[in-house]
């Protein structure tokens, strides 16, 4: 029984870390937009003083790549003169930690209870196995932003853990295909609908 709650334990924490560590993307767009017309693209190269890819060149240089990449792998060109849309990019890290609770604690002895209150007294038994742990997020941002208009028709961001001082070229390449993935599902789906919304 002992060894079986040993590695129930294990399994949790592994699940947890799994959850924790495991890369999300999301996005919002304009529902009524015609994503249709949009072939051609170019980058936003402006940057603020407070964005870190103002001064983390190398990263950005990479996130252009990827980007540019994914893009033309998926039917889109860049244009330096009257592209369709205008593609920018962000990049973020922070620290975030995370804690976790694996229900009883399974070492030897007892001891003072759970923390919870009972007609003014603490519980007696054994309290939960409660771990922390702090790492590394970083986001990758894209905004495809209407040429004509200067209006913002998407916006898509991919979170992910980083190791070091920033995204790594692998971290990179993946975050921008799950974006532009992410696009042309969004487009799909715009398109259907207007479709469906035309039938009527």
């Amino acid at each position: 029984m002992k060894v079986f709650k040993t590695f129930l334990t294990v399994l949790l924490f592994s699940a947890a870390l799994t959850a924790a560590f495991g890369s999300s993307t999301k996005s919002d767009y304009q529902k009524d937009f015609d994503f249709s017309r949009l072939h051609t693209f170019s980058f936003k190269t402006e940057r603020d003083s407070r964005d870190r890819l103002a001064t983390n060149t190398i990263e950005a240089q990479r996130i252009l790549k990827a980007l540019t990449v994914q893009l033309e792998e998926n039917g889109f060109t860049q244009a330096s003169d009257s592209p369709d849309f205008i593609v920018a990019f962000y990049s973020r890290v922070k620290e975030k930690t995370e804690i976790n609770s694996t229900g009883f604690g399974y070492g030897p002895g007892w001891g003072w209870g759970y923390g919870i209150p009972y007609r003014n007294r603490w519980r007696w038994g054994r309290g939960p196995d409660i771990s922390t742990y702090t790492y590394t997020q970083g986001c990758v941002m894209a905004d495809i932003i209407d040429s004509k208009t200067q209006e913002l028709v998407w916006r898509g961001v991919v979170k992910d853990t980083v190791n070091g001082i920033g995204q790594s070229e692998k971290q990179v390449n993946s975050a921008a295909k799950d974006l532009i993935q992410r696009f042309l599902k969004d487009t799909r789906s715009a398109e259907k609908q207007k479709a469906k919304n035309q039938a009527r």
